[in-house]
């Protein structure tokens, strides 16, 4: 994973850091770091940077594992719904002109498989993959990059906000023990007040929000995947069977 990567920035990184930003309440409350320090210490921030790096990681497998359920949640996944005869995103003869590129480029014949479901299911998943791929490989700056990764952003912090509301938690009883025991700590008292509106605001937002935008995001996405696909295609090029993520 490179860190100037945008899919990994935006995708990865952004949610880590977000994820992980309760952590700074208590070390802030035990002057562990201070403002100055966090911001002009060179070492401090390669911590920082590290942190977020691993932490990285631990989204992007929440955030893969979450698909499931999620896609299920919404019906199917929306690279295939936009494609079924029953939605009505794209247009009879779009559809056909996609299915038409897939069949030209990768002999993967979907209105042949059209009227056994599971079949279909397959091919297309299938069909999705390899396009991916060839987005990938022939138009790498087309406007499908920018919503993949606001995708990839919003699955992953959608799936780790649990995460993130326990952290505050934690820091909020951190902070507000020493409190409790020595009301003249008023800075840790002020943080156990942050970390437990933190906590309320994440799930609020967890539930209230994000399921919402990630499927809106979520078929946005798919819908450019498709039509790049297909306007690349009209400009040529064979595609290559390799693997996607």
């Amino acid at each position: 994973m490179s860190f100037f990567d945008a899919y990994e920035i935006r995708a990865r990184l952004m949610p880590a850091a977000l994820i992980a930003s309760p952590v700074l309440l208590p070390l802030f409350a035990f002057g562990l770091v201070s403002a100055s320090t966090l911001m002009s210490t060179a070492l401090a921030s390669a911590l920082v940077l590290l942190v977020i790096y691993l932490f990285s990681h631990v989204v992007a497998f929440l955030g893969r594992r979450s698909e499931p359920a999620l896609w299920k949640s919404w019906g199917g996944s929306p690279s295939l719904t936009v494609l079924s005869d029953t939605d009505k995103t794209f247009p009879g003869a779009t559809k056909k002109a996609i299915q038409k590129a897939v069949l030209d480029i990768y002999s993967i014949d979907l209105e042949a498989v059209a009227g056994d479901p599971a079949k279909w299911r397959e091919q297309a998943t299938e069909a999705f993959r390899l396009v991916r791929q060839y987005l990938r490989q022939h138009d790498p700056k087309g406007v499908w990059t920018s919503q993949n990764a606001e995708y990839g952003f919003i699955r992953n912090t959608l799936a780790c906000a649990w995460l993130c509301a326990v952290l505050a938690g934690l820091a909020a009883i951190s902070c507000g023990v020493p409190w409790w025991l020595d009301h003249k700590k008023t800075l840790h008292g002020g943080l156990a007040i942050v970390g437990m509106v933190v906590v309320v605001v994440v799930l609020a937002v967890r539930y209230a929000v994000l399921p919402k935008v990630a499927k809106s995001i979520a078929f946005r996405y798919a819908e450019s995947a498709w039509l790049c696909f297909l306007n690349a295609s009209k400009a040529g090029g064979k595609g290559s069977k390799g693997g996607g993520d």
